[in-house]
């Protein structure tokens, strides 16, 4: 992603922002001067050095008197040059400070296109210096002079910049309208034909590209990206002159679409991608930034594909220029595959080296990304055209006051037109603060909406799976049914029919047993839970009298530890036996012949602790997640065969819940499982 603008030389030689042809304005004109040449001839200097370019012109101007127009070329030209490729935001800022000092004493209304390229040079300088509240007010200002009037070519300028604050903001969507304007707006400029603009426009679609990329739409993604090679093609075609830059920016575009293959898994064409991009821009005078960030890319790749010597050989050769031109962003990157690349090779000593210099940049790119984060544009906006607005009232009460003096008439008119605005300035601050206090209710509906929305979608949710289950394990002990009762019908064997019938009888048991255990979980919820005070040992005892006889079936062993002395505790019987019923039952259905149930229950606390523990199969850890939602994984046929609805659980956990408890659980694939119930006493 280039940053703001590139090939800033270019751009500043045809006049980027001021494209206005209101002939009143009498600080700007289109006639080529020996500064435009100067700039011309440094833009086609191949394979120079950024610095070379500033000793450059300040040879070619030495001694030679500027006008307006060319002073604030050359101010923005060495600003951009320090901002973007030296990466000197103080010096930046102070050559597009001295654009606005040059213009201090001239009046904005005369000279729209000199303030509208300065300020934003100095948003361009703030935004360097993260700065972002700053920048958005310079763009904004900028912005202003050419709203009314509609100059397109200095708007797409403004979008374009919204478009770059929004995507390092990481609101994809909203960016990449921006640069869908900024483009619209391009397209309408009057001097579509000049180079700045076809630069523009080419970056502007790689950008709605990258933008689709960032949001997950790969395919648009890859359509913008196509027509941006193609809109240089072209271009190439038609101008020859510009085949050195037009190649740079086709090796941006490379890299990006390498990206989008290395997320569809076909890591030939992205290694292909990254290697045209690196090939082009890897070079001084050209894209070295992003061919850098190409490079990572295609380190990464290696390193994803544990390939030793590569990935070794393409971070000394991005050490290499990381060190002729920094890049901060590429360091942090560099350290991360460093670590990697030492881990790869057991070499711990450098791998802790690179991983500390990693997590340093990385904490210091979060606290620079948690600024920007902080800036909210739409605020921003709202407060700048206040702000404008005031300044508007401002001036035109200085221009009242001027004919006061004429006039005691005219000045009665000026106090009462005065004490209007002043009556409708208190109107708006009050609608104002009533309009925030609306939207904070508004925002407060809001949130318990989607609160109740999130709650009516997992009861929805647990609906369908309860539906799906009804479904699946009805339908066949009932579809058996008419099966066997025509073959009974049919059967003159006594025994055969019995057996037949018994076969019935067991479906129909089955089918009334998960129908009873649908109808539970419709009935558990905070409202309908009844509590009333429970001796805890006599309730324990009641539970494991019936239990024990089914673990006898089994010839199991339940074991219940209880507390030497009996406390009242506040639950609902009825409810929290079911949940002791289905844990034990559970861990009857899940244990081996022979073995020992634990059911113990205790007070600690302040909280009733309830546990049952086994020695039986053990729950996998892959299904442990789900054990206690409503779904298929999540059911099992116990050590004898018997059979599982994948219910029980879910009821338990949704009556602890109930009663504003907890329920978990620590298993062990063939070693057992403990299930805790923890319950507040208070």
């Amino acid at each position: 992603m280039k940053i703001f603008t590139k090939l800033i030389s270019i751009f500043l030689l045809i006049l980027l922002i001021s494209c206005s042809t209101n002939e009143k304005n009498v600080d700007w004109n289109d006639k080529e001067s020996f500064v435009d040449t100067a700039l011309n001839q440094i833009s086609r200097q191949q394979n120079t050095t950024k610095r070379s370019e500033l000793i450059f012109i300040d040879s070619i101007l030495k001694g030679k008197k500027l006008d307006l127009k060319q002073q604030i070329q050359v101010y923005a030209y060495k600003s951009g040059i320090y901002c973007y490729h030296l990466q000197k935001p103080d010096s930046a800022k102070l050559y597009a400070d001295s654009m606005l000092y040059i213009l201090k004493d001239k009046d904005p209304q005369k000279y729209p296109n000199a303030y509208t390229y300065a300020y934003y040079t100095n948003g361009d300088a703030m935004y360097a210096n993260n700065q972002f509240n700053e920048a958005y007010t310079f763009y904004f200002k900028a912005r202003e002079f050419h709203s009314t009037n509609k100059n397109y070519c200095a708007l797409k300028e403004y979008s374009y910049r919204v478009g770059m604050i929004l995507f390092k903001q990481r609101k994809f969507k909203e960016a990449t309208e921006n640069f869908q304007q900024s483009l619209s707006e391009a397209n309408l400029c009057e001097k579509g034909k000049l180079f700045s603009n076809y630069y523009r426009k080419q970056e502007l679609k790689n950008n709605i590209a990258l933008g689709f990329y960032m949001q997950g739409n790969y395919d648009s993604a890859l359509t913008y990206y196509n027509k941006t090679l193609d809109y240089i093609t072209t271009h190439q075609q038609a101008d020859t002159s510009t085949f050195f830059y037009d190649e740079m920016a086709k090796g941006v575009v490379y890299g990006n679409m390498g990206d989008i293959f290395k997320k569809r898994g076909n890591i030939e064409e992205a290694e292909n991608n990254y290697k045209k991009s690196i090939a082009i821009n890897l070079h001084s005078g050209r894209e070295t930034f992003d061919a850098q960030f190409s490079y990572l890319k295609l380190a990464e790749l290696y390193a994803d594909q544990k390939k030793i010597d590569q990935l070794g050989k393409s971070l000394a050769e991005i050490r290499k220029s990381m060190d002729e031109l920094p890049n901060q962003k590429g360091e942090m990157k560099w350290n991360k595959l460093s670590w990697e690349y030492y881990q790869l090779l057991n070499n711990k000593e450098k791998a802790y080296l690179h991983l500390s210099k990693y997590q340093l940049l990385q904490e210091e790119d979060e606290k620079l990304n948690k600024r920007i984060y902080e800036v909210d544009i739409n605020k921003q906006l709202e407060l700048l055209e206040q702000q404008n607005q005031l300044h508007v009232a401002q001036h035109e009460n200085e221009v009242a006051r001027t004919y006061l003096i004429s006039a005691i008439i005219i000045l009665f008119l000026i106090i009462l037109l005065s004490i209007i605005l002043g009556r409708n300035w208190l109107h708006s601050k009050k609608h104002i603060a009533k309009l925030k206090e609306l939207n904070e209710t508004v925002n407060v509906q809001n949130e318990q909406l989607e609160i109740a929305m999130s709650a009516l979608q997992k009861t929805i949710s647990e609906k369908d799976s309860i539906l799906k289950l009804v479904a699946h394990d009805l339908r066949t002990p009932v579809a058996s049914i008419p099966t066997m009762v025509e073959i009974i019908m049919s059967e003159d064997n006594e025994a055969q029919k019995l057996e037949y019938l018994e076969m019935i009888k067991s479906s129909c048991n089955s089918s009334l047993t998960l129908i009873a255990e649908i109808m539970a979980t419709a009935d558990i919820s905070n409202k309908n839970i009844e509590k009333e005070p429970t001796l805890l040992n006599e309730f324990i005892d009641d539970c494991a009298a019936i239990l024990a006889l089914k673990a006898k079936e089994k010839n199991q062993t339940l074991v219940v530890e209880l507390p030497e002395t009996d406390s009242s505790v506040m639950l609902n019987p009825e409810k929290m036996k079911r949940v002791v019923f289905n844990l034990v039952t559970n861990s009857i259905k899940f244990s081996k012949k022979g073995t020992t149930i634990i059911l113990s229950a205790k007070i600690s606390n302040n909280k009733l602790l309830i546990e049952v523990s086994d020695n039986g199969i053990g729950i996998p850890e892959k299904i442990l997640p789900e054990i206690f939602n409503i779904s298929k994984s999540g059911k099992r046929k116990g050590t004898e065969g018997e059979k599982s609805y994948g219910l029980g659980l879910n009821i338990c956990q949704r009556i602890v819940e109930a009663h504003d408890g907890t329920i978990r659980v620590q298993s062990q694939e063939g070693k057992g499982s403990l299930f805790t119930v923890e319950l507040p006493l208070s």
